[in-house]
């Protein structure tokens, strides 16, 4: 777990509610550590005596009132948890190679760091919900990484993220979900349909996955959130899914272009040629290309791989 400090910087919010929301976030920890789904411990980019909430009061100041305020499991619990600081602490010496190499679109500066190593470690963001962007299980990070060859490229990730303690269902799902789906796509695929109930995948699929299997780990945890929201959408009258990742149609561009919508075609499930115009994101430049119908509530996956053509090239 690594505090987004950014989401704890609450001027104009009172103590009394600073002090339940921090109850709520220690359960919703405490129930991620019961479950195995992390570490006891939390990540920080400073102490908690100098994180702070308002101008005189820390989030250390903030624990301690959790048992002035009748809190004393939540506040024994933040007392016993163990806290990395700084943010690299005890890192390996690749993964703060990556860090170092790369650089938050999302937020500016310092504050942006703990969510790219959320990104980079498949790590949970914890904070508050003080801003709707926060108030949800899981958000999208964009930032910029130098890679091998010396250039820079532009990469998006979905980290999960723990603001209230009902966040914690969904983060040990999808967790459920990618451990079950493992890291080889051979021994996924005969179990996709298991794995990802909620989801349709075409044929040719599975030859993309099995070029794409050195981010396998990646795509995995992106079709457990595209599961997700397939899932809920059975309950709904919304016309499109509840997204829990980008998902965006293409540009009108593109989709005045024959040529290019036709590289956007692949065959379904059902054998017929299907345009799959919707796409999510993952790395620096993977898509997953889905089509959805409203009437039956099913998502289809269609292709996984590198960026489809957009030039006359």
């Amino acid at each position: 777990m690594i505090l987004n400090h950014a989401s704890v910087r609450l001027l104009g919010f009172d103590r009394s509610r600073i002090s339940e929301w921090l109850k709520d976030v220690a359960d919703g920890m405490g129930g991620l550590i019961r479950e195995q789904a992390v570490q006891n411990h939390l990540r920080t980019a400073r102490s908690l005596h100098e994180t702070l909430c308002s101008p005189s009061y820390s989030l250390f100041d903030a624990c301690l009132r959790l048992g002035k305020d009748g809190y004393r499991d939540q506040h024994l619990f933040f007392m016993r948890l163990a806290t990395k600081m700084p943010l690299l602490s005890d890192i390996g010496k690749d993964i703060e190679n990556r860090f170092l190499g790369c650089e938050s679109k999302t937020l500016a500066a310092a504050d942006g760091d703990p969510l790219v190593l959320c990104a980079i470690t498949d790590g949970i963001a914890v904070g508050f919900p003080s801003d709707p962007v926060w108030d949800r299980s899981s958000i999208e990070i964009s930032f910029e990484e130098l890679l091998p060859d010396g250039t820079i490229g532009e990469a998006s990730e979905t980290i999960d993220q723990l603001t209230r303690s009902i966040h914690a269902s969904s983060i040990c799902e999808r967790s459920s979900s990618q451990l079950l789906a493992g890291t080889d796509p051979r021994s996924f695929w005969p179990n996709r349909n298991t794995i990802f109930p909620n989801l349709i995948f075409a044929p040719g699929v599975e030859e993309n996955l099995q070029r794409s299997a050195a981010l396998f780990p990646t795509i995995a945890r992106k079709l457990s959130e595209i599961n997700e929201a397939a899932r809920e959408w059975q309950s709904t009258n919304a016309p499109i899914p509840p997204w829990k990742t980008k998902v965006t149609p293409e540009s009108q561009q593109v989709m005045r272009d024959p040529r290019l919508q036709q590289h956007r075609q692949f065959q379904s499930h059902a054998g017929t040629q299907e345009l799959f115009e919707w796409h999510a994101r993952y790395g620096n430049s993977g898509r997953i290309h889905l089509r959805f119908e409203s009437g039956s509530r099913e998502i289809e996956i269609g292709y996984v791989g590198p960026h489809l053509p957009l030039g006359r090239g």
